[in-house]
């Protein structure tokens, strides 16, 4: 039998100034635009981790990975503790970190673990 454990959520979140300037300049407006597109589009996080855009926005309560990502996107919504209030379904580029500190990164298909490398910038230890 599969423990529940505890699962941090970091994403990219793009606020109302910046999403003001993304309309008016384009998505190469900012570091922090760059990051996204990179990330959603191609599930490349290396930009966004160096420019420090990830942010710890929700905790889910789940069983494993596949787990995460259905609870993240259908529910039910008493398994999420939103940190943030611009927290969105999970999606290609999000991070997602175990109690144990293992990072993995969300793909179009599956997830792939992020280099320990990386960790220690996006604030895991």
């Amino acid at each position: 039998m599969i423990k529940p454990q505890f699962f941090k959520i970091h994403q990219i979140v793009i606020d109302d100034h910046l999403s003001d300037l993304i309309n008016k300049e384009g998505w190469n407006c900012h570091p922090k635009a760059v990051a996204y597109t990179e990330a959603l589009v191609h599930g490349d996080v290396k930009a966004g981790i160096m420019h420090d855009c990830y942010d710890h926005v929700a905790t889910i309560l789940a069983d494993d990975l596949n787990h995460v990502f259905e609870v993240g996107n259908i529910g039910p919504e008493d398994r999420i503790e939103r940190i943030n209030d611009r927290v969105r379904s999970l999606s290609v580029g999000d991070i997602i970190e175990d109690e144990d500190g293992n990072c993995s990164v969300v793909h179009n298909v599956g997830f792939t673990p992020l280099a320990q490398s990386f960790h220690r910038l996006l604030g895991v230890s």
